[in-house]
């Protein structure tokens, strides 16, 4: 396996830069501790950290992102994935669903900066019949934007501006989302008003959301979209709120829970779900959970994705919230509802999306289109999927942002305006895409 070539963290100003050099070599002693494996059972919550879990998530942020999986088998389970979208009997009418990772408030992400963001792969995501992502800030607009900083040292609030959503939404180009999840570690930044003002803005623009709620009697009207006769449910959930908390009495307000212990308690999810499959035939679990800056989900996270399906029985869970690319994984299992054996794809990590982290892996992103079918026999499946893996590149300037699509040949791998950094991190980016998801994917690639 070609190894990493590249900083794991690759500041864009000098003090960045300084800052990060100095990080890196604070962490360098405790290589010794965390080699290059996930430490076992980590939370990652900022409200539950102990000062070893600051310390190692601190290590795998700014030095040595693990790039084995806990086991040597799990990575080899992983890469040697195979996926059977082969229906069960005759497809009677299909849709498409396409999914994107997180849209994440950054200072250099404008109008000006983004006018070329989605010449590559606008087109190809928003002709889905259903498009979907996670909205990872609020958007109060009576309130400033409030960015991600180049270097996380704190606590973070974010907030979105409307100027930067319509870059998120495809730059009036596009007709933009359908459907965004609004419950992740990030939901509660501005408060609950921000909660409402983010519902409020997204209703005026023609969107549903998923995961957080105006009024206790929302958290289980799941909303449905419906397409050509398939209504796909979309429920969405996140494992913390960073380091807020909501009063018990409030708790409707985010669908939460600590979904990243391992044996998580998945009632809430169970019961949503159960809400869902009332009115729709076909149901999405939105889940904001897993560990940030690794290559493959943790042991623990696998597990939970797995009951999830064994004692929740969604058709497809889109995970988010590590930030970089991880493997997906078909997971056979039975319903619990209904007793049949069905297929269920597990998508433990598409990457940020529309976000500029100075973490290297985090400028790919999997763009993914399902195709959803009802078969003659009433069943309603996966039937097909695509994969674009999309490198967020710099034309020249860091401040000119733009999608390149990963080639699976190395034919006009760079582009002309690219720097030498560039290159180098763009090499660094297709290397990670070869080890750890092509070999599963790359028959799916577009």
């Amino acid at each position: 396996m070609a190894q990493r070539r590249f900083p794991a963290v690759f500041a864009l100003t000098v003090p960045g830069k300084l800052l990060c050099f100095l990080l890196r070599g604070l962490t360098l002693f405790l290589k010794p501790l965390y080699g290059k494996r996930p430490m076992p059972g980590f939370e990652e919550n900022p409200a539950h950290y102990r000062f070893k879990d600051l310390l190692y998530f601190s290590y795998k942020y700014y030095l040595a992102p693990p790039e084995e999986s806990e086991t040597p088998s799990q990575s080899r389970n992983f890469r040697e994935a195979v996926f059977d979208f082969e229906p069960s009997s005759p497809v009677q009418q299909s849709i498409t669903l396409s999914s994107g990772g997180d849209l994440m408030p950054y200072a250099w992400m404008n109008e000006e900066s983004c006018r070329e963001l989605w010449d590559n792969c606008g087109s190809w995501f928003f002709d889905a019949d259903m498009v979907f992502a996670n909205l990872e800030t609020p958007i109060h607009t009576q309130k400033p934007l409030s960015a991600v900083p180049e270097v996380m040292l704190s606590h973070m609030y974010f907030n979105g501006s409307e100027s930067l959503f319509r870059i998120f939404n495809g730059n009036g180009a596009f007709r933009g989302f359908d459907v965004l999840s609004t419950a992740n570690n990030h939901s509660l930044d501005m408060d609950r008003e921000g909660i409402s003002a983010t519902l409020e803005f997204l209703k005026d623009r023609g969107i549903v959301a998923t995961g957080t709620h105006r009024s206790p009697s929302e958290q289980f009207d799941i909303p449905v979209v419906e397409r050509n006769g398939i209504r796909v449910a979309f429920v969405a959930a996140t494992y913390c709120l960073n380091h807020l908390e909501l009063p018990e009495t409030e708790k409707w307000r985010i669908n939460t829970g600590r979904f990243n212990l391992p044996n998580a308690d998945l009632s809430l999810l169970r019961d949503l779900v159960r809400e869902a499959r009332k009115k729709a035939d076909f149901t999405v679990i939105s889940l904001h959970n897993g560990n940030a800056y690794q290559a493959y989900p943790s042991a623990h996270t696998v597990e939970n994705v797995h009951r999830i399906f064994r004692e929740c029985g969604p058709d497809l869970i889109l995970g988010s919230h590590p930030h970089n690319p991880q493997p997906l994984e078909q997971v056979h299992y039975t319903c619990p509802f209904s007793g049949k054996n069905k297929k269920g794809i597990a998508v433990y990590s598409q990457g940020d999306f529309i976000a500029y982290d100075i973490f290297t892996w985090c400028h790919l992103h999997l763009g993914l289109k399902f195709e959803i079918s009802r078969l003659q026999n009433g069943e309603v499946a996966v039937t097909a999927m695509e994969v674009q893996p999309q490198f967020m590149g710099r034309n020249g300037k860091r401040d000119h942002l733009r999608f390149q699509l990963i080639p699976l040949s190395n034919a006009h791998l760079f582009e002309q305006r690219m720097s030498a950094a560039q290159k180098k991190e763009l090499l660094e980016i297709r290397r990670f895409w070869e080890n750890h998801l092509a070999p599963s994917l790359s028959v799916y690639a577009v």
